[in-house]
Parts: structure tokens; sequence; C-alpha cells
């Protein structure tokens, strides 16, 4: 499924005040730790997480209370020991946010929630491309917590949890809608 130009362009015009209104451009990197858990079917074999990395740019604006909207290239999954029932999926990732800040000189602490879009740019399994037929547009809830480092000149880290709405359509021993995303990533940023 292909992103659709009216979809681009009415993004695009909800971000416009956002842009505008921008006291914040940054960029932001750091480890992503992924899984799948399955919410209905039988698992086959053990499974484990799949980790990988996350990095991308951020675009903020308010003081107290703000909005943000990220793009972030992450990687995440989960790996078992049958053959063919791993993934190693990548996404590019636009979460949109409003956040609340403690706004202190040296160290302003914040969170934030909101809704994230993704659009899956790669999938494997043991090295194989994924079949196909399955939706490359996903939902997700995001919600993090950090701290700005004003003393540092920016710095931020933070740590941020990914809840996927969409089933990722995988087969399992009894169903085949039965997998959801999850992610916690541990982020470090620079803001300019």
């Amino acid at each position: 499924m292909l992103i659709s130009r009216r979809t681009i362009a009415i993004a695009a015009l909800l971000t416009l005040p956002l842009l505008a209104g921008a006291q914040g451009l940054g960029i932001k990197g750091g480890l992503s730790y992924g899984s799948t858990p399955n919410t209905n079917g039988a698992l086959p074999g053990t499974l484990s997480s799949h980790s990988g990395f996350a990095i991308g740019v951020s675009v903020e604006g308010g003081s107290i209370i703000g909005l943000g909207i990220e793009g972030l290239y992450a990687q995440r999954g989960y790996s078992s020991t049958v053959a063919g029932s791993s993934r190693e999926l990548a996404y590019l990732d636009v979460p949109a946010y409003v956040k609340l800040t403690l706004p202190l000189p040296a160290l302003a602490p914040f969170a934030y929630a909101g809704p994230q879009l993704s659009y899956e740019l790669k999938c494997e399994s043991g090295g194989v491309t994924c079949p196909s037929g399955r939706t490359k547009l996903t939902y997700a809830g995001v919600i993090g917590a950090g701290v700005r480092l004003g003393v540092l000149g920016g710095i931020s880290l933070e740590g941020r949890y990914v809840y996927g709405l969409n089933d990722l359509k995988m087969d399992t021993v009894s169903n085949t809608d039965s997998y959801k995303t999850r992610s916690f990533m541990l982020l470090a940023g620079f803001g300019f």
C-alpha cells in the first residue's frame, strides 16, 4: 500500500503551524529494543526480541506545553528458534506528540505522548524478504520521558515506549492476525 499524495499533503498542512513556530530542530539516535508479543495465537519455539538502532530528526515548538514531530529510521522485530519464524523489521517512524517540559536552566525534565505513523521499509525472515500482501503502513502510540541537559548545550536523554496498534499479519500455529510490535528506545539528542 502506497501513501497517497493526498495523505502527504494533509500531513504537510497539519505540520506547517508547528514548523513555523518551531523553537528547536534536533537530531537524535540510540538503541531500539523491539519485540512482537503474540496477543492471540500460539508461538512457535522460543521467542526473543530483535534489537537495533534508531536515528532521525526532530522539530519541536512551545515551552512548558509544546508540540513535536520526528522522522526516525528504526529497527525492531523478534527472533525465534523456529526457522522462518523470525522477523527483522525496519521502519520510517513519524511520531507526533504533546510535550510537557519543566523549563529549568540546568536540567529540564520532560514527558510526552502521542500517535505514531510508521512505514515499513524492510522486512526479512531468516535473510529472505517477508511474504507480500501485508500492509506496510502501521499505527502506534508513543509515550516517553527524559531530561534536557542545558549545561551541556542542549543534549537530551530519553526513554520511549512504542505500542503498536496494527496486527502485522504474520502466521502462528493457531492465528494469522496475532502480532503487534512493541519497542523500547533509549535515545540521545542534540538540539540546535
